[in-house]
């Protein structure tokens, strides 16, 4: 593979700088939100607890298990129920249903900036 070894010029020097600032402040601007807090502060919480921790990343595991078999025409109507039920079972932890909640607002917030 041949480099491409033009030298860039000013204007296109500058237009990837603004990018770049424009990014760097876009991130310190979310690491100040209320989402991001309240996101950082559940996860705190739920990494402390290394059994709580442990089974939703069991579930995490299990769903993405689930969706690769979807994926492939594989029957996964009892998987799913399995999987809605231990879910169902780990919400009903306050630190777990804490971050999972806190965890979508920040994910639906990092969306909006996407769609932007």
């Amino acid at each position: 593979m041949v480099e491409n070894k033009r030298p860039k010029d000013k204007g296109e020097l500058d237009y990837h700088q603004t990018l770049r600032s424009c990014a760097d402040e876009l991130a310190e601007l979310l690491c100040q939100s209320h989402e991001y807090h309240q996101f950082m502060e559940a996860r705190q919480l739920l990494e402390a607890d290394e059994e709580n921790s442990y089974m939703l990343n069991e579930l995490r595991q299990q769903q993405m298990n689930l969706r690769m078999a979807s994926m492939l025409g594989e029957d996964v109507s009892e998987d799913s129920r399995e999987f809605e039920r231990m879910f169902l079972l780990l919400s009903q932890d306050p630190n777990i249903s804490n971050y999972l909640f806190a965890e979508g607002r920040f994910f639906r917030l990092v969306s909006e900036l996407e769609e932007a």
